[in-house]
C-alpha cells in the first residue's frame, strides 16, 4: 500500500515546476515530532532510545546528555525509561518548511540570488550544479568542470576548478570539499560562494589575481549528492550515503570509512549499521570516499584541504582517532588560530580551534587523518555556523545565516590558500625581526633560513634586494650562509629621505622562484626611516620622578579590592603605582605622578607607549584616572579620562592583566627640549574605592624623521663621509635626481650639479 501511495505521488509531483519537485512526505515526515533534550542517559538507556527509531541529532551519541527528534509515540518510551526530557520546539517540521520557503529578497535572477536560498543537488535552473556551471560559463578562462566520481545512486560528483592556465609553471593546488554529511545545508554553499567571491575579484584584487595565475583550487559543493537528494525528497535529518548494508540498514558515516585509523576504537566510529557512524564494512567502502580520495591521490600538486561541516563553530586538524598531538601541531595551531582571528573579524563569531580528538570528541577513519598522515596535506575541517542549535539543531539554518556565515569563512579559505605551506616551493622565513622603523644612519643585520619544501632549494641562490627609492630598481645582495639552513646580510644605513624597500628571494631545482614576503602579499618590508625610541624607563631602577600622595615606586603587592594589583611589573619587579598595597582612599584630590623633563629636541611625531594594571570606579564620573602631556610643566593637554573616557556598561574599569597603552603626544611634544608626562589619580568620590594605577615600560616612540640635506648616509652628520655619495647623483640640468639622491638637492631644482656640491663643501663639518 505504501508503495503504490509512493508512486502515485511520484506521477502527480511530476507535473509540477522543477523548483517544486519535493515529494509530500518530505513535507511531513515530522509531523508532531518534537525536539528535546535529554539529560543523564545511561549506555543501556541510549541503546533502548536508539531502538525507538527516534533520531538522535548528536554526531556521536554517547551517555550523557542527548539532543533527540521524536513524535509522541517515541517520547512516551524514552519517558518509560525513566528520563526526563526538557522540550525545546513542538514543532519539527515547522522548522523544515520555514527553511524551504523562498527567501523575500529574491530579485528575480537566479544567479544573484543564489545565496538567498537553500538549492537543490542537481535538478535544472537554480540547482547547485547550475550555479557551478554558470560560473564557469561566465569566468571560461578561469573555472571548469570536473567529474571526480559517481555516487552510490549514479549521480556525477562535481568539483569545480579555478584555474588561469594561461600562466604556466608548477603549482600548488587545495581542495576544498563539504556536505559529507548529508544534512548540512550551509556547508553547500560555502564552496560555490568562495568560488563567485574569487571569480568576481579576479583582475582588481591583487592576491586573488595572483593566488588564482599561480594554484590550482577544487571545490566539491555537495561530496554525499545521495545522502542530500534524500535530505530534500524523504527526510531532512538524514546524516549517512543511501548504501544497502548488508544487514538491510542504510548508509555509512562516508567520514568514518576512510583508511586511516578505521576501526580504531569504538567511541570514535560504530560498526553497527543503523549508527549514525557506521564507518562501513571495510575502508573505502563507499564510491564517495573513493571519489575524493582519488581526487588527492591524482592531483600530488594538492597541499591543503578542507573538508566543510556544520555545526558548532569550529576549526579542527588532526588527530581524531587518539588525543596525542600530532608531529605537526605547531604547523596547524599556527593557521588555525589565524583563521579564528580573520573569522572573528568579520562580523565577531568566535570559532574554537584545536586537534579532533581534544576539541570535539574521538573520530576514527577521519578524511583529515588520512589527508595529512598518507599524503602530508595540511588538512583541516571546519564545523560552521551556529554555535549552538536553536531549539536543540543547528542543522536546520535559516537561509538568512548563508551570506554572513560564508562572508567570514570566504576569507579563511583564501588565508589557507595562501599561506607559504601551499605557495611557497622553498621557504624563506626570517630569524631576525623587522623593526617598527629603520635607525637612520644605522645598518640593520637580517637573518633569514632557507628550506626546500616541496621543491629543491638551490644552494647559493638566496639573496636579498633593496632600494631607497620607490622609482628607483633593485639592488641584489647575496646572502652569506651561517649553518644548514641559515644566511645573513645587511641592509645598508640610509637616511630620513629615503624610502626603504626590501624582500628575500631563493630558487628552486625546478625553476621557481620563492620570496618573502610573496608578491601577492602588501609588497616588499618597507619599514620607515625614524628615531624610534628615544626615551625608555623600564623602571627597574628608580628615576626619581615626582611623586604626590601615595604615588610610589616599588613592588606591587596584589592588594586592593576587585581585581586587585598585580604582583610585579610588567617586565621586572617595580612599577609606580598608586598605593602599592592596595585600594585609593574616598574623597580624593587629583593626586599626580609626573617625569622629570623629557629632551624631545629633533623628534617628530612622537607618541607615548607605557603598560598598565589600572583599577578604578570610572561609571558616572565616581573616580577618576588621567594622563596628560605638557611642554613647560604648566600647561596640560589630558590624553585620558577614566571618568570621561568610560563607556562600558560596567561601572568599574579594572585590568586583569597588563595592558598596552599608547598615545599620540605630537602635537605638544614635536621637537621640543622640555617634555613631561604625568598620570592622576583622583578626584575619587566618597565609596567604592580600588588599586588605581600601576605603571610599567615607558617609552617614547618618535615615528616621523626630519632629514639634513647633504646627509646621504643618514648619521646626522654632513661630512666627508657623503661625498661620495655625488660620483652617481652628479647628473647635472639634463637629467632629473636619480633615485635616492634627492638629499643632495640642496636647491630644490630637480638635478644634483656643482651648484649643489658647493652647497654640499659649505655645510659639510
Amino acid at each position: 500500500m505504501n508503495g503504490m501511495k509512493r508512486c502515485v505521488l511520484l506521477v502527480a509531483i511530476s507535473l509540477l515546476p522543477v523548483a517544486e519537485l519535493v515529494r509530500a512526505d518530505a513535507l511531513d515526515k515530522y509531523r508532531d515530532h518534537r525536539f528535546v533534550h535529554i539529560s543523564d542517559a545511561s549506555r543501556d538507556q541510549l541503546r533502548a532510545i536508539e531502538a525507538t527509531g527516534a533520531v538522535i541529532l548528536d554526531c556521536a551519541p554517547a551517555p550523557g546528555s542527548l539532543d533527540v527528534v521524536a513524535d509522541q509515540q517515541q517520547l512516551e518510551a524514552v519517558q518509560a525509561l525513566g528520563l526526563t526530557i526538557h522540550v525545546k520546539h513542538e514543532n519539527v517540521q515547522a522548522l523544515i518548511n520555514a527553511e524551504r520557503q523562498p527567501s523575500p529578497l529574491r530579485g528575480g535572477d537566479p544567479y544573484d540570488d543564489f545565496f538567498l536560498d537553500y538549492h537543490e543537488y542537481d535538478n535544472g535552473v537554480g540547482s547547485i550544479v547550475w550555479f557551478m556551471n554558470e560560473l564557469v560559463t561566465r569566468y571560461p578562462n578561469l573555472a571548469s568542470m570536473v567529474d571526480i566520481g559517481t555516487s552510490g545512486e549514479g549521480r556525477t560528483i562535481w568539483s569545480l576548478r579555478l584555474a588561469n592556465d594561461a600562466i604556466a609553471g608548477n603549482k600548488p593546488g587545495a581542495l576544498y570539499f563539504s556536505c559529507v554529511h548529508a544534512r548540512e545545508w550551509v556547508t553547500t554553499t560555502s564552496p560555490n560562494y568562495f568560488a563567485k567571491h574569487v571569480l568576481e575579484n579576479y583582475g582588481t584584487d591583487p592576491v586573488i589575481t595572483d593566488m588564482v595565475d599561480n594554484t590550482e583550487i577544487f571545490l566539491v559543493p555537495v561530496s554525499n549528492p545521495d545522502g542530500f537528494a534524500f535530505t530534500w525528497s524523504d527526510d531532512r535529518l538524514w546524516r549517512k550515503t543511501r548504501t544497502i548494508n548488508s544487514n538491510g540498514t542504510i548508509g555509512v558515516d562516508i567520514n568514518r570509512n576512510w583508511g586511516e585509523a578505521w576501526g580504531y576504537d569504538d567511541d570514535g566510529s560504530s560498526g553497527s549499521g543503523s549508527s549514525a557512524v557506521f564507518r562501513g564494512p571495510v575502508p573505502f567502502s563507499e564510491s564517495e570516499t573513493v571519489a575524493l580520495r582519488d581526487m588527492m591521490l591524482n592531483h600530488s600538486n594538492i597541499r591543503t584541504m578542507v573538508d566543510i561541516h556544520s555545526f558548532t563553530q569550529l576549526i579542527l586538524w588532526p588527530w581524531g582517532y587518539i588525543p596525542d598531538l600530532c608531529p605537526d601541531d605547531p604547523l596547524f595551531r599556527e593557521h588555525g588560530f589565524a583563521m579564528q582571528d580573520i573569522i572573528f573579524d568579520v562580523h565577531g563569531l568566535n570559532y574554537v580551534a584545536g586537534p579532533i580528538n581534544e576539541t570535539i570528541y574521538p573520530v576514527n577513519g577521519d578524511s583529515l587523518d588520512w589527508a595529512y598522515a598518507q599524503l602530508g596535506i595540511l588538512a583541516y575541517s571546519f564545523e560552521l555556523r551556529p554555535e549552538t542549535g536553536p531549539f536543540g539543531s543547528g542543522f536546520i539554518l535559516d537561509p538568512d545565516e548563508i551570506i554572513p556565515n560564508n562572508e567570514e569563512f570566504t576569507p579563511a579559505l583564501l588565508y589557507l590558500t595562501n599561506t607559504d605551506f601551499v605557495r611557497s616551493p622553498v621557504i624563506i622565513e626570517l630569524d631576525s625581526a623587522i623593526p617598527e622603523v629603520l635607525t637612520p644612519g644605522v645598518e640593520l643585520p637580517l637573518q633569514v633560513s632557507v628550506t626546500s619544501q616541496y621543491e629543491d632549494f638551490t644552494p647559493g641562490t638566496a639573496r636579498m634586494y633593496y632600494r631607497f627609492d620607490t622609482i628607483g630598481p633593485f639592488n641584489e645582495l647575496m646572502l652569506t650562509q651561517i649553518g644548514s639552513n641559515g644566511y645573513e646580510t645587511t641592509l645598508p644605513a640610509t637616511n630620513c629621505n629615503s624610502t626603504p624597500e626590501f624582500f628575500f628571494a631563493a630558487d628552486s631545482d625546478q625553476g621557481s622562484v620563492s620570496t618573502l614576503p610573496r608578491p601577492a602579499e602588501l609588497g616588499p618590508f618597507n619599514p620607515p626611516v625614524a628615531a624610534g625610541a628615544f626615551y625608555a624607563e623600564n623602571l627597574d631602577s628608580d628615576p626619581g620622578w615626582t611623586t604626590e600622595g601615595d604615588w610610589a615606586w616599588g613592588v606591587p603587592t596584589g592588594g586592593g579590592s576587585f581585581n586587585g594589583d598585580p604582583t610585579s611589573g610588567n617586565t621586572g619587579a617595580n612599577v609606580y603605582g598608586y598605593n602599592l598595597a592596595g585600594n585609593y582612599a574616598n574623597n580624593l584630590p587629583a593626586t599626580n605622578l609626573t617625569t622629570t623633563p623629557i629632551d624631545c629636541t629633533g623628534q617628530f611625531d612622537v607618541e607615548l607607549r607605557f603598560w598598565r594594571w589600572l583599577g578604578v570606579e570610572s561609571a558616572f564620573g565616581f573616580d577618576d584616572a588621567t594622563v596628560a602631556v605638557s611642554n613647560n610643566g604648566t600647561n596640560w593637554t589630558q590624553l585620558y579620562s577614566a571618568a570621561a573616557d568610560h563607556i562600558s556598561d560596567n561601572e568599574f574599569e579594572t585590568d586583569k592583566a597588563w595592558t598596552y597603552q599608547s598615545f599620540d603626544i605630537s602635537g605638544v611634544a614635536d621637537n621640543q627640549p622640555t617634555v613631561f608626562v604625568r598620570w592622576g589619580m583622583g578626584p575619587t568620590d566618597g565609596s567604592n574605592s580600588l588599586p588605581g594605577w600601576n605603571i610599567d615600560d615607558v617609552v617614547l616612540f618618535a615615528k616621523g624623521c626630519v632629514a639634513t640635506k647633504g646627509d646621504y648616509n643618514g648619521d646626522s652628520l654632513v661630512s666627508a663621509d657623503d661625498a661620495a655619495a655625488f660620483e652617481d647623483c652628479l647628473q647635472g640640468p639634463v637629467n632629473a635626481t636619480p633615485p635616492g639622491c634627492s638629499i643632495l638637492d640642496f636647491d630644490d631644482d630637480d638635478h644634483v650639479d656643482l651648484t649643489d656640491f658647493a652647497q654640499f663643501q659649505e655645510a659639510a663639518q
